[in-house]
């Protein structure tokens, strides 16, 4: 590839993620993603689109289908507020997401109404936290200066402004997991076009979940409604909280586990793999680009939970791929106030290089060895200093 063109993909995918992760999401009401999704499909003709009843997608390449598909999983919405009734100037909502109470009164948020509009009013300020009760959600009061046009269902979002790029960083209000979502539509838009024909080429397919900020609800409904096949590799794309040894700029994060569970070794194996023979390319970056030679990381993240922990559990092979995230939920530790998200743009465009080389090498026998069969080869190698 051409550091013409290299740098025309590259602008084209930060479009796109600055663009989703602008968008206003929230548990249950991921419509206006959803809808970008949809426009997204439409304009190729070669993308086949579904979803099952609880509103989780799946897109594949029309033609090409499979035993053991690649797909690629990301989340929809993102910590978040849905009101539930509106009393003048005061709204009442509930918060669905896990951000620490200690950032809730005081903060301002944005209203948007319907499941459409991404336009806003001046910002309310949350004026009281009540905590949950069981099986529910904290709830706040938020008071605005004037009467609010508000109906339940409506969200709100913290004010933390819009999405934007500084010093090769991206600042947005919803990185997690809108940022994996970019990243994953971004490598799939490569592979459609290096995979031109319908019946060649790796079946890759992306699994865009529902309500996940609230325990993953719509990763397990996709395993229960049956539109992911039992042997499916999935490899779910995350923004983790990034610490002093999982730095930004340190390249995306080959996951080995999380907080709950560790995930499948053999396909974490593989696409470790695929991560060093692209580091070992050492290829120049493109004048002009924010893209450095390949690096990436190996790290448990024990930050949270992700949704290879449920695919794992239910019975399904998992892995996880992340990006290191500052300010994770928001949450700006040093100064415990809201903030925008923060990304390393370079390890961004290296979860898309590395989602690109899984798509086309994970299969391939010569790129990936599988572990067992490493360790066939050292016994047979050496078994005779053991007689």
């Amino acid at each position: 590839m051409s550091s013409t063109t290299r740098a025309k993909n590259q602008a084209r995918h930060e479009r796109d993620l600055v663009q989703l992760t602008n968008l206003p999401t929230a548990t249950g009401r991921e419509d206006r993603v959803i809808a970008w999704v949809k426009r997204w499909a439409g304009r190729r003709k070669n993308v086949e689109l579904k979803h099952d009843r609880y509103g989780n997608l799946i897109l594949k390449r029309r033609g090409v289908t499979s035993r053991k598909p690649i797909l690629f999983t990301a989340h929809l919405d993102h910590p978040a507020f849905v009101v539930t009734a509106v009393e003048g100037k005061t709204l009442e909502a509930e918060f669905r997401g896990g951000v620490q109470d200690a950032y809730f009164v005081g903060s301002k948020v944005r209203h948007y109404s319907g499941n459409t509009s991404t336009k806003t009013s001046p910002p309310g300020t949350i004026r009281e936290l009540r905590p949950a009760k069981p099986g529910g959600f904290k709830t706040v009061s938020v008071e605005f200066r004037q009467a609010v046009a508000a109906k339940p269902n409506d969200i709100l979002t913290w004010d933390v402004g819009p999405a934007q790029i500084k010093a090769g960083r991206l600042h947005a209000p919803a990185c997690d997991d809108l940022a994996g979502a970019a990243a994953m539509f971004a490598a799939f838009g490569e592979l459609l076009k290096i995979y031109k024909d319908d019946s060649g080429g790796p079946d890759v397919r992306l699994l865009c979940t529902r309500a996940e900020e609230i325990g993953f609800v719509g990763a397990i409904a996709a395993c229960k409604s049956g539109i992911i096949p039992q042997s499916a590799r999935l490899i779910a794309l995350e923004n983790s909280k990034s610490f002093a040894e999982s730095p930004l700029g340190g390249g995306p994060i080959v996951r080995v586990g999380d907080r709950t569970s560790t995930f499948d070794p053999e396909l974490t194996h593989a696409v470790g793999q695929v991560a060093q023979a692209l580091a070992a390319k050492d290829a120049a970056p493109a004048p002009g680009s924010h893209a450095e030679n390949f690096r990436w990381q190996r790290k448990l993240m024990p930050g949270g939970t992700c949704e290879a922990s449920a695919y794992q559990a239910l019975g399904y092979t998992a892995t996880c791929v992340c990006l290191p995230l500052g300010n994770y939920h928001n949450m700006n530790e040093a100064r415990t106030r809201i903030e925008r998200e923060v990304i390393d743009l370079a390890d961004f465009h290296g979860l898309v290089q590395l989602l690109i080389a899984i798509g086309r090498t994970l299969d391939d026998p010569q790129a990936t060895v599988p572990l067992t069969a490493r360790l066939d080869q050292l016994y047979r190698d050496h078994r005779s200093l053991l007689v």
